[in-house]
């Protein structure tokens, strides 16, 4: 919500866009397009995209939405190499990023700083090393990151907001995990 009202904000009347990474079941992506964005949002799940799809088609102004949004399945390895550059204006990665492959994060991540146009807000989540996801994950399967690879990474921005989150808590129908996570929100300079 915070990166939508920064945009709006700055864009004024003109329709803004915004990229969904790993959209999942489209509730970032149908917000968007309700505050009027033109989004763009992918997962690699068809499964997700036919949920994200779903929901949409529960708005009573299904068709204008639909009509602001493409929906694609790929990976953000996959999808990265195509952005344009200052292409805009919000890029949600929420809770996706510390799925993209250790060997592959600098190339898409620096896509993804690309893409933002000057001013454009950048939101999302890193993973750092005492996450229980990171903790159990196969070597080389997930990136995860310190607090001074955000501050390398996120050297094109203004930070906004970052949070560290160390502690514990939990995940989908109540099973105990322990988070350790970087909320962040930043304008691109």
């Amino acid at each position: 919500m915070r990166a939508l009202t920064l945009v709006r904000q700055r864009s004024g009347s003109g329709r803004p866009r915004a990229l969904d990474v790993g959209c999942g079941p489209g509730r970032e992506s149908l917000l968007l397009a309700q505050t009027g964005f033109e989004v763009v949002a992918f997962d690699p799940y068809p499964e997700m995209l036919a949920r994200a799809r779903e929901l949409f088609l529960g708005d009573e102004k299904a068709g204008e939405l639909l009509a602001r949004v493409r929906f694609e399945c790929a990976t953000l390895e996959e999808f990265a190499p195509a952005l344009a550059t200052a292409s805009v204006d919000v890029v949600h990665a929420g809770f996706v990023l510390p799925f993209v492959l250790p060997g592959r994060f600098e190339e898409c991540f620096a896509h993804l700083t690309r893409c933002v146009r000057p001013g454009g807000i950048f939101c999302g989540q890193f993973f750092g090393r005492e996450d229980e996801f990171i903790r159990s994950a196969d070597p080389g399967t997930m990136s995860c990151h310190e607090r001074a690879d955000l501050d390398r990474l996120l050297e094109p921005f203004e930070v906004i907001e970052l949070e560290e989150v160390n502690r514990p808590g939990r995940i989908g129908k109540g099973r105990d995990k322990w988070w350790h996570v970087f909320h962040v929100t930043a304008r691109r300079k």
